[in-house]
């Protein structure tokens, strides 16, 4: 693995390389983690039940390396119940046509960064999770999950919302005592604030609440000299309309692939 003191030092030619490398790191120090190098570049792959693996590398990396990793995810994806890969285009291409595996593309992401955040003005207010109610926090994040295609079964969406009210880094939209918006973040480290979780409930879409809610606590994290970065899904335009509005600009795609059971 790597340790946080390599991770700081790591070179990168420009945000996306890094934000890129952020987004890995979170997903590394798991016992499912997986890490290869080739001599000339570092290659991470987390792989949870049931979940896509996601993969960094540079540009340059060996064939044989490459073979190795198509190797150890055709045992991922049987040990761990692996249902597909996120990366890099190129890499993603190859992985298609040497698995041996049906696949299906999936959506593809933007990563988008902010640095300077602009403030909007909606009815209503920003509330801390630790006040919100569990179990509405839960059917919001089965909506997010039912977009971004990783439903949340019924009998889990108490848990999800019990865990989002327990993050202290977590936020909702609330008119008149509804929670409307929900926005969580997964992780601050190294000057970046890493946004996972956004969402708006079907009845109050289109009414500013989102982008209000995000607009406010990405400001808060500019003005404390913090760069704001997320994944959103490129086919989705009311998303990512949202995210320019409030000041993200795009640094780079993913794409990927589900397996076909």
């Amino acid at each position: 693995m790597v340790s946080q003191e390599e991770a700081a030092a790591f070179p990168f030619a420009n945000d996306a390389e890094e934000i890129l490398f952020r987004k890995m790191r979170q997903l590394i120090g798991v016992p499912d983690a997986l890490c290869l190098s080739d001599g000339r570049d570092l290659l991470f792959v987390r792989a949870g039940q049931g979940f896509p693996a996601w993969i960094y590398t540079r540009k340059g990396i060996a064939d044989e390396t490459l073979s190795e990793l198509a190797a150890s995810l055709c045992v991922l994806k049987e040990a761990k119940n692996l249902s597909g890969v996120i990366g890099r285009a190129s890499l993603v291409r190859y992985l298609e046509l040497a698995l041996p595996f049906a696949t299906a593309r999936r959506l593809p992401l933007t990563a988008y960064l902010c640095e300077h955040a602009n403030r909007f003005d909606a009815e209503g207010e920003r509330v801390p999770a630790s006040a919100l109610d569990p179990a509405v926090c839960g059917e919001l994040l089965a909506e997010l999950g039912e977009q971004a295609r990783e439903p949340i079964p019924e009998p889990a969406r108490l848990a999800a919302g019990t865990d989002f009210c327990t993050c202290g880094d977590a936020y909702g939209w609330c008119v008149n005592g509804t929670t409307v918006a929900l926005v969580r973040f997964r992780e601050r480290t190294n000057g970046l604030a890493y946004i996972g979780n956004v969402v708006t409930d079907k009845a109050h879409r289109g009414k500013g609440y989102a982008k209000t809610l995000v607009g406010s606590v990405c400001a808060d994290a500019c003005e404390r000299g913090e760069r704001v970065m997320l994944y959103a899904d490129t086919s989705y335009p009311p998303s990512n309309a949202l995210y320019r509005s409030v000041g993200f600009t795009e640094v780079g795609r993913l794409i990927g692939f589900d397996f076909i059971n």
